[in-house]
């Protein structure tokens, strides 16, 4: 291979790249540039060689670009510097700048390749986006499959499912199965969508009256259970009791009616040291739950 040819040919094989390709002195003056460049900046290599780029592009951030350039012509480290370019053929672009440092000669040269990742970072934002979207679906799914499509409460499948997480820990807990006082009379003498609105009523009835961690959930029909994480005996029984009287003291509306409710009880506390499960515990609930109507129901049993 000749000389001239051995010259030439690396400069030939960057001039064809797409990607613009520049080489810089020492001193950050461009000694080469390659077609891409050209095209991409609208320059001539001629003009712009010995220039800097202050001097070439006052537009750019030229003092940001000098500072990469030095670090790594002083250091010989990788530089990689994300910018925005306006192509004439595309408009903006996203680009990123791979700057490295190459000796020839004891002198120090550095060679700078622009990549566009324009495609990239949009097909990037585009999958946040979805993956965002994703997460939410997710999140929404979830609370759907938890969530009792009738009264917003917890439904049956979520409750078991806490109700083991709470029982696994060492706190205490309380227990309150609530049971609507003739229910079937209400739909039979108001209709379906009256009994609907009573077991509404009863989800936010109880909901002003249990705390922010405490949660209800809707076991079957008109039956719900309210956990209270960390009640004491004494915390759950008063709870119980003013769910209880709320109910009494609140009938629910439905069209022009007014719907007197009561609702009887059934109460469990549990100590965090106690060996019985959850299932145990909504036996124990559910038998004084029954005991509550055999007495005459709207009232709480806790024993």
């Amino acid at each position: 291979m000749s000389i001239e040819l051995s010259q030439a040919l690396p400069l030939a094989v960057l001039d064809a790249l797409p990607n613009p390709v520049l080489v810089k002195d020492s001193e950050t003056r461009y000694v080469w540039v390659n077609q891409a460049f050209e095209v991409l900046f609208e320059v001539d290599r001629i003009t712009l060689e010995g220039r800097l780029d202050i001097d070439a592009f006052p537009q750019r951030q030229a003092a940001q670009c000098n500072g990469g350039d030095l670090r790594v012509l002083e250091s010989g480290e990788v530089d990689e510097a994300v910018e925005t370019v306006f192509d004439p053929a595309l408009g903006p672009r996203e680009t990123i700048t791979r700057k490295s440092r190459i000796i020839v000669e004891g002198n120090h040269y550095l060679i700078g390749v622009i990549h566009d990742i324009t495609e990239v970072t949009e097909q990037n934002r585009r999958l946040a986006e979805a993956t965002d979207v994703l997460e939410r679906q997710a999140i929404e799914l979830e609370h759907v499959a938890a969530t009792d499509m009738l009264t917003g409460c917890m439904n049956r499948r979520a409750l078991f499912s806490y109700a083991d997480e709470l029982m696994d820990s060492t706190t205490s807990v309380g227990v309150v199965a609530i049971d609507l006082d003739h229910f079937k009379a209400v739909n039979d003498t108001y209709g379906h969508e009256a009994g609907d609105e009573a077991l509404r009523h009863i989800v936010a009835t109880t909901l002003e009256i249990i705390r922010s961690d405490d949660v209800i959930a809707r076991r079957s029909g008109e039956e719900f259970i309210v956990l209270l994480p960390g009640a004491d005996e004494t915390k759950t029984n008063g709870i119980a009791e003013r769910i209880r009287a709320a109910i009494a003291a609140s009938p629910t509306g439905f069209g022009s009616n007014s719907i007197p409710l009561t609702a009887s009880l059934g109460v469990v506390h549990h100590e965090g040291n106690e060996t019985a499960g959850f299932k145990e515990l909504l036996r124990l609930a559910d038998e004084r739950l029954y005991e509550a109507k055999r007495s005459g129901r709207n009232m709480a049993v806790s024993a």
